[in-house]
């Protein structure tokens, strides 16, 4: 019987914070890295746009100047991409590792009492694929969505300063961006859960088949564990669709 998706709680996003406080340095050079990155992006995409508008609109060359400063923030930009990559990387990696040793004590504390009839290959499986699954939010998700915020708010306030009615493009283009992602999240959320799921048989079944390879031996089980195998592929499949 496939167990019937719960809703996350509330609070379940900030959870995931707290475990970045022993990492507070590293935290914020990443934070730095992505803010650079992303506002050496935008001062790049002005300023090349400027200097194309005004090559065709007054059929004037770009200064010397004008060239310097682009391919000075395009290696500034390549510069901070490389460097944030290698910290939001380091970062996620370590608070996995951190996380891993967590789960893993948490079911040698709870095993064999609290599993509720459920095999250690199938929690073991689970739990590392959820933990696997947060190298996304930890790597690529919080300093871009700081720096990204940031790097808007400046901009809109420029914007705003220069000319209110580009606020006009700009606002409904970012609440589209922001409102993108919830739509149609809980069919995503659901698709996922079945996934993850599925996965976390098939991880199981594999372990347990190669743990226990010499008494499907024994036992001539072999060909019915390998359509077990089987089964639990075919429904990662149907699952991932």
């Amino acid at each position: 019987m496939t167990p019937i998706p719960t809703p996350a709680p509330t609070g379940a996003l900030r959870s995931l914070l707290p475990v970045l406080g022993a990492h507070r340095a590293t935290v914020l050079r990443t934070c730095l890295a992505a803010l650079v990155d992303q506002a050496a992006l935008v001062a790049l995409v002005t300023l090349a746009a400027y200097t194309v508008g005004t090559a065709v609109i007054e059929h004037r060359p770009p200064a010397p100047g004008t060239v310097a400063v682009l391919i000075g923030l395009v290696l500034l930009r390549a510069l901070a991409t490389w460097r944030e990559m290698d910290l939001s990387h380091d970062l996620a990696y370590r608070v996995l590792a951190e996380l891993r040793v967590r789960v893993f004590d948490g079911l040698a504390r709870s095993a064999p009492a609290r599993i509720a009839g459920r095999r250690s290959g199938d929690l073991a499986a689970t739990a590392l694929g959820d933990v696997e699954a947060l190298e996304f939010f930890y790597a690529h998700a919080i300093a871009q969505l700081l720096a990204s915020g940031v790097v808007f708010t400046v901009s809109a306030v420029l914007l705003a300063a220069l000319g209110p009615w580009l606020l006009l493009a700009v606002v409904p283009a970012a609440l589209l961006l922001v409102w993108s992602p919830l739509i149609e999240a809980r069919g995503r959320a659901e698709r996922g859960h079945r996934t993850r799921s599925a996965l976390a048989e098939l991880s199981s079944e594999t372990v347990e088949s190669v743990d226990g390879l010499r008494e499907l031996l024994m036992t001539g089980s072999l060909n019915r564990r390998r359509a077990r195998l089987r089964s639990a592929g075919r429904r990662l499949a149907r699952a991932q669709r």
